[in-house]
């Protein structure tokens, strides 16, 4: 007959295996949900941010002047961690609009309305090239880290050359 001690050990030793276990699962899980809701509000991110675009470029189309910008609504982090927009051509009129984290990237395709007026382009693509500073906004990019460093974050339409061009930059 074993000796009481060793019998002890070993049903100590089990339980803990158990319990470990058990919290490995309650963990993983726990993981996979907090990763599952920073995709959704990524993708709510991007979803936000081709929206303010197309309402810029409605309301850009239709009014006067050399060039507009509207302030985005968006979370300075998410799940406390920086993201990045991006601005890319898919062709005349048509943008993607990326939301990119460290382990996930949404893409959103946008067709910009221009109301048959200039053709809409992503400032940096061949259209766009040229670097143009918007007094009071600085620099304007297809890119935008946020949170920012001081500021809030922008989306900025332009005329140039007979084409509108869309992009990003921060206004105080």
């Amino acid at each position: 007959m074993p000796y009481p001690a060793v019998t002890h050990l070993i049903l100590t030793a089990a339980l803990v295996g158990v319990m470990v276990m058990v919290l490995a699962a309650y963990s993983y899980t726990l993981l996979a949900q907090q990763l599952q809701n920073v995709n959704l509000a990524l993708s709510e991110v991007a979803e936000s941010a081709a929206r303010e675009l197309v309402e810029l470029v409605s309301v850009f189309t239709l009014g006067g002047g050399s060039y507009s910008y509207m302030v985005m609504t968006l979370p300075s982090t998410l799940a406390g961690q920086p993201y990045e927009l991006l601005l890319g051509e898919e062709g005349e009129n048509v943008i993607k609009v990326t939301a990119r984290l460290q382990i996930y990237q949404q893409v959103r395709v946008v067709v910009t309305p221009n109301f048959g007026k200039e053709p809409v382009h992503v400032v940096g693509a061949a259209d766009c090239a040229q670097p143009v500073e918007i007094p009071g906004l600085g620099s304007v990019s297809s890119s935008i880290r946020l949170p920012l460093p001081s500021g809030r974050p922008v989306v900025v339409a332009y005329r140039q050359e007979g084409r509108i061009c869309v992009g990003f930059a921060a206004a105080p």
